[in-house]
């Protein structure tokens, strides 16, 4: 994003997974929103690719705000060494409160949390509960088997194949930036059928 001052969340894995690409990613990720005067929101993890992305911001002097459920921050993976940290009750609470955060999103590999979160902000998009833009960092084609599932889903009815414009697939540093500059929130009717 060209314009600095936006709250971009991240959400990704709180392990590093076996591919060094992955990180790799986190650190780029990291270091793009601190160097462009962004906020990184993200889950307030210290452990993999979340503890990764944060450390890449923090090295660049970033601003980083972490959101985590209390029973989490009780199992001692909390990162308190941020700008800001907002404690949640729920998953879902957490979920909802980087949505209302955020300005635009990038899904970094991760675990069954981060394709859940995917899922979710996708869908409240679609729902017009927010309007920024969405993006799987396709590192490695990680996500190719997501993106299959939505076409699948396109292509068997239950979803306007017009949604593919809420979010990019991209391993792309430029081409995200430039889906995030050029985006413009517009949903066809869901229900078509």
């Amino acid at each position: 994003m060209t314009a600095s001052g936006k709250n971009i969340g991240v959400f990704c894995g709180s392990n590093h997974g076996l591919n060094a690409h992955f990180t790799d990613a986190a650190q780029v990720v990291g270091t793009y929103i601190a160097d462009h005067g962004d906020t990184l929101v993200y889950g307030g993890g210290s452990k993999g690719l979340m503890g990764t992305v944060a450390a890449a911001a923090a090295e660049r002097n970033g601003k980083i705000i972490g959101v985590m459920p209390r029973f989490l921050i009780q199992r001692g993976i909390s990162d308190q060494n941020i700008s800001e940290f907002i404690e949640t009750k729920t998953m879902d609470e957490r979920k909802t409160k980087m949505m209302q955060l955020c300005d635009a999103f990038i899904v970094l590999p991760g675990g069954f949390g981060t394709l859940e979160e995917f899922n979710s902000i996708l869908s409240w998009s679609q729902m017009d509960l927010h309007q920024a833009p969405i993006v799987l960092y396709n590192v490695d084609h990680f996500f190719d088997p997501m993106v299959a599932m939505l076409e699948n889903s396109y292509d068997a009815g239950f979803a306007p194949a017009e949604n593919r414009q809420l979010y990019l697939s991209s391993d792309s540093l430029a081409e995200i930036v430039t889906f995030f500059d050029q985006f413009a929130h517009t949903l066809p009717n869901k229900y078509t059928n």
